[in-house]
């Protein structure tokens, strides 16, 4: 039973501030033991925040917050620590698939467990079990598909056993069994006695949920909590501005696989993959959490060392040939969840033809833009006006312009996630990559991104690899569809 006479969080006119920044005001909170609240609202409207103050991780800049005495609370974010957990100094992006230092890196038993106490072996299996992950034990945890690791970080939070548990968007790239397995763990941890927070989308809000907590945005007043759930305002997605638009070199194949396979520590990722993305093709890449995708894009993407031992050619050119990676990359433009996490942490792909060196934590948003172009991550080479004013184009068609000037890093995670689109759509690339585009960002915001998506695919013919877990998410132009399972092949097709 929620017990609100006595709530264990209590926030009285909370207010918070960055840089000038408002990011928070008037928040009057009191969650009570053992209820789930639900924190949702659109992208940059605070949620992080709120969730992160909530878990003592933040102090409010002004107002008063209370907890009950002697509660454990832990925080699961959207990003996890496994690179620090493995004390690896990682330096570029693609490093992930290649073997130094490996035997320092942990293995999922290894991470999961050493910070276990108290907890019952029967608690730890039924655990484990319900969140399907025993037969990752023996995995090293950089090995791990975006899923797959989403899901050992949910195992650490519950095998901790907090009194208030709190996650930022925790169905964010889980496939439908996972979130579903997921919502059920909750529940049980629910009826246990443990207190929820949850930050999550409108449409993913789960049955058992006691309260919804929504932030909005507001002209007067930036971020303020609200009652019901009207829809934002249409900003006029279907309104183009003319973007500069580069001949396109003709080619008979984008990509061509033959019999490819990958292995990482004698387990096979990838088997018996036969696969064509013909120019101008829009293919959806679907699977289950740890099926191969992301293993499948990093040969695509040249960032997979692997690509040069099998029969693999892109654009016309088979790998290993003569061609570097800065060659592959400047004809693709790529996001992922992954990509993502290498920009918060400082680090990223470095082009080695940059003559100037800057540390991507002073990086404007638009200087991440123009970073597409040259395909570096925290590097930054001088920019043409053409470049800056397509950059800008590019901010205005999403809807971020106003982000232009601001660090990447204040900025919110949805918000870094459209401007990292951005980034990805700049050069009008004859590849576009798009692992999980649409991550932590708001209803009007997938609309707006999925439709500028489908405009600009048609105008300029470009050849697309899309994956999503959500069919919803699926732009209209995808055209045919690749399905994997256990690294192999089950299904392939043109798309209705």
């Amino acid at each position: 039973m929620v017990n609100y006479q006595n709530p264990i969080v209590t926030m009285v006119d909370i207010a918070y501030q960055v840089h000038y920044k408002t990011i928070l005001q008037d928040i009057n909170i009191e969650i009570g033991k053992g209820e789930t609240v639900v924190i949702t609202g659109p992208s940059g409207s605070g949620k992080t925040t709120l969730l992160n103050i909530t878990g003592r991780k933040l102090q409010p800049t002004s107002g008063q917050i209370s907890f009950a005495e002697e509660i454990t609370s832990k925080i699961v974010s959207q990003q996890d620590d496994f690179l620090s957990a493995s004390g690896l100094r990682v330096s570029y992006y693609s490093q992930r698939y290649e073997k130094p230092n490996e035997e320092m890196v942990p293995d999922v038993k290894e991470y999961l467990f050493k910070k276990v106490t108290g907890i019952s072996q029967k608690d730890q299996v039924t655990i484990l079990q319900e969140l399907e992950i025993e037969y990752l034990l023996d995995r090293k945890i950089l090995s791990l598909s975006n899923g797959e690791r989403k899901r050992v970080q949910l195992a650490e939070a519950l095998l901790q056993k907090p009194d208030l548990l709190l996650f930022d968007q925790p169905f964010v790239g889980l496939d439908v069994h996972a979130r579903e397995t997921l919502f059920r763990l909750l529940e049980n941890q629910k009826q246990a006695g443990i207190t929820l927070v949850l930050v999550s989308e409108s449409g993913l809000i789960p049955t058992f949920s006691d309260r919804l907590i929504e932030l909005v945005l507001n002209e007067d007043k930036p971020q303020h909590l609200r009652n019901g759930s009207d829809a934002l305002e249409d900003k006029g997605s279907n309104v183009y501005p003319n973007l500069e638009t580069k001949e396109k070199q003709t080619y008979n194949s984008i990509v061509k696989m033959r019999n490819v396979k990958v292995t990482f520590g004698g387990e096979t990722v990838l088997s018996d993959i036969n696969w064509e993305v013909k120019p101008g093709e829009k293919w959806l890449l679907q699977g289950h959490n740890g099926a191969g995708k992301t293993t499948l894009l990093s040969l695509i993407s040249a960032d997979n060392p692997q690509g040069y031992v099998n029969d693999l050619v892109l654009f016309d050119r088979k790998r290993g040939s003569g061609e570097s990676i800065w060659e592959i990359k400047e004809k693709i433009g790529f996001v992922s969840p992954e990509l993502h996490l290498y920009f918060l942490r400082r680090r990223g792909l470095y082009n080695a033809a940059a003559s100037t060196q800057v540390s991507s934590s002073s990086m404007k948003c638009l200087d991440v833009v123009l970073s597409g172009f040259k395909d570096e991550v925290g590097f930054s080479t001088s920019d043409s006006h053409i470049e800056v004013q397509i950059a800008k184009k590019w901010l205005h068609l999403l809807d971020m312009e106003h982000l232009a000037a601001a660090p990447f890093l204040h900025a919110s995670l949805g918000e870094q996630r459209i401007i990292l689109l951005a980034r990805a759509l700049i050069k009008s690339p004859d590849l576009l990559i798009l692992d999980e585009p649409c991550q932590g960002l708001d209803s009007s915001q997938i609309e707006r991104f999925t439709s500028i998506l489908n405009d600009s695919c048609f105008k300029n013919h470009t050849t697309l690899i899309y994956v999503t877990h959500r069919k919803e998410e699926v732009p209209s132009c995808v055209t045919h569809f690749l399905e994997l399972e256990k690294g192999r092949i089950t299904g392939s097709g043109n798309f209705n």
